[in-house]
């Protein structure tokens, strides 16, 4: 996996004096190639400002705190306009910014990653108090999922979807309706659609499923022709398709966390950036999923317990236990990245009731969020899984 630097082609890396001034001009480049669907000049001179006020501003990355940045007496207006009330097509400038990573960076696969804000009251869109995994609790936050591009150096959110009420999600009011897509189905949706419009329907897709209706979500992948690897529970029940492991003799099936405690002798060493983990992958049937297809289940542990760490679920059943590892290890180096460059550049900090808004604004955080990328500081290290 090699890192295309994000500047344009041929171009230096950006040191010295004129350092400043070569990142300045790949951020005129890049927002001149990814707003160009943009059909009025205001409205693209007015995304480039916003998206230097992301770089640039300090703190929260308000409209007023951009404001500050552009220096003019209405800017605070027109940059809440621009992306509150303006007619721009988000989708449009999304599908230039996957082309875009993609033509710059190798990625390795589309990770899908949660984005969960704490807020009170109800005065920001998608807002409702919701149960939290990571929390334990339920607390009043906006809940939406980011598409991102990831290699094992670094990783870029291309699309997002925020779920709107009780679980559900779209574009329509915030309450439930009766046959209305549940999550899994708008996860299929938002990698599918990048991957169509980005001709990449071969590129696997990683996430932390261990909340999902794993057989909805695993048809879903499937029947769109995305190879999957997934975050599973030690709950999650399963058939061996080899006769080896513990067998419920009602149902056939044991946990995932049983089987693979069974089966910690066949681990061999795996190493992932300097420390060792073991890794056992092993053939298996989820129930629930017709037609009936063999999958597989890597357990993975570190230090000398006997549960695994993790467990993931893929129909990568040809790859070997040092790639499937690397693969399930993308989504450290999303959140890792989210947290040393998303956070920085204002992903949180969109305040407002509209719907179109949000989304605006955070498709312009993700360009801010690449164009970062492009600064040394902010690249991260190559890793590398190797079994020993």
């Amino acid at each position: 996996m090699t890192l295309r630097t994000l500047r344009p082609a041929g171009a230096a890396p950006p040191t010295g004096p004129t350092a400043g001034h070569t990142f300045d001009s790949l951020v005129s480049d890049a927002c001149a190639e990814l707003l160009g669907s943009l059909r009025r000049a205001d409205q693209r001179r007015r995304g480039e400002q916003y998206i230097r006020g992301l770089l640039t501003a300090q703190g929260r990355k308000t409209a007023r705190n951009l404001a500050a940045f552009v220096g003019e007496g209405a800017a605070e207006q027109s940059l809440h306009h621009f992306v509150a009330g303006s007619t721009w097509d988000w989708g449009e400038v999304r599908a230039a910014l996957a082309r875009y990573v993609d033509d710059r960076l190798t990625p390795d696969a589309w990770v899908i990653a949660p984005m969960v804000v704490s807020k009170a009251g109800v005065r920001s869109v998608g807002v409702s108090r919701r149960f939290v995994s990571d929390l334990g609790r339920v607390v009043s936050c906006q809940r939406s999922h980011g598409l991102w591009l990831a290699s094992g150096q670094t990783a870029a959110p291309v699309s997002w979807r925020l779920t709107l009420g009780g679980g559900r999600s779209g574009e329509g009011a915030a309450r439930q309706h009766p046959g209305a897509p549940g999550e899994e189905e708008n996860i299929v949706r938002l990698v599918a659609e990048a991957a169509q419009a980005n001709r990449a329907l071969a590129r696997p897709v990683v996430m932390d499923a261990r909340a999902a209706v794993l057989p909805r979500l695993v048809r879903g992948l499937s029947l769109a022709g995305l190879p999957f690897m997934v975050r599973v529970g030690g709950n999650l029940p399963l058939a061996s398709a080899s006769g080896r492991g513990p067998v419920d003799h009602h149902t056939g099936t044991t946990s995932a966390q049983q089987l693979m405690e069974q089966l910690k002798r066949l681990s061999r060493p795996v190493e992932w950036r300097g420390s060792l983990s073991l890794v056992v992958p092993h053939p298996v049937v989820l129930p629930g999923v017709v037609p009936r297809r063999t999958l597989v289940l890597m357990g993975v542990w570190r230090g000398n317990r006997r549960r695994p760490a993790d467990l993931w679920l893929t129909d990568l059943t040809s790859w070997d236990r040092g790639a499937l590892l690397r693969l399930a290890m993308l989504t450290e180096q999303v959140d890792a990245d989210f947290d040393r460059v998303s956070v920085g550049v204002g992903m949180r900090d969109f305040e407002g009731r509209s719907f179109q808004g949000w989304h605006r604004h955070v498709t312009l955080a993700s360009i801010a969020h690449t164009l970062r990328l492009a600064q040394p500081s902010a690249r991260g290290d190559l890793g590398e899984a190797t079994a020993v």
